[in-house]
């Protein structure tokens, strides 16, 4: 049986725009024909969204698809469709619980919206969970941590930290994805859809320039996944 490839995101802190990348994420690959299986803790945002899904598509009689919630479910449905992906939301208080989860990911990815959730001394926590994923791989001889870190700028108002990133590269040893700048776009998830979404139901969803340029950063990013 093929492994499902497992994406997690995390951060150092929270309030840095993991859940909004994650369901934003979550639409792209559905779009691309995956079953998504989504992997995160109590989330209010995550209910609030499947909730206002839900409504949206009763009201407009659409048949939008779903992340499949695996908190509830604890593992992941069995289906024709051979493309399939896990999407992880760690909440920061829940980082060093799932050392074993980043170090048998697919893909960790670690969203940053200032210098600060980089600037790690050598005894911070979220620095430590990575160095103990890495030799997690290493005992395993399982080769090197896909690591990728995403600038968002959904929480930040400007990329002043965006110079140093090519420095911090080097020093933590991970790979810089594409920035997410401030786009109105990637928060329709309060209203229970994504970008990605739209041009799956332009009907319904009419989608403006921002929306337009959402849906390619989140593409970009998701070719920049697998590569």
């Amino acid at each position: 049986m093929q492994q499902i490839p497992v994406i997690v995101i995390s951060s150092s802190r929270e309030g840095t725009g993991k859940t909004t990348l994650a369901l934003n994420l979550a639409a792209a690959m559905w779009c691309d024909g995956y079953d998504v299986g989504l992997l995160t803790n109590e989330n209010n945002a995550v209910r609030n969204f499947m909730q206002k899904r839900r409504e949206l598509s009763k009201q407009y009689n659409i048949k939008m698809p779903f992340p499949i919630l695996l908190e509830e479910t604890n593992e992941f449905p069995q289906s024709a469709n051979e493309k399939k992906v896990i999407i992880a939301d760690i909440a920061a208080t829940d980082n060093q619980q799932c050392v074993a989860l980043f170090g048998a990911a697919h893909t960790l990815i670690t969203v940053a919206a200032t210098r600060d959730d980089l600037n790690w001394p050598m005894n911070h926590p979220y620095a430590n969970v990575i160095w103990q994923a890495k030799k997690q791989l290493a005992s395993k001889n399982a080769g090197f941590l896909n690591w990728i870190v995403v600038p968002d700028q959904l929480t930040a108002a400007s990329d002043d930290f965006s110079s140093t990133l090519g420095e911090m590269a080097k020093r933590h040893g991970f790979r810089v994805a594409p920035s997410l700048h401030f786009r109105s776009a990637f928060q329709h998830i309060n209203d229970g859809y994504c970008a990605a979404d739209m041009a799956l139901f332009p009907e319904v969803l009419p989608m403006t320039m921002a929306d337009v340029y959402a849906r390619r950063e989140i593409l970009t990013l998701t070719d920049f996944l697998w590569r």
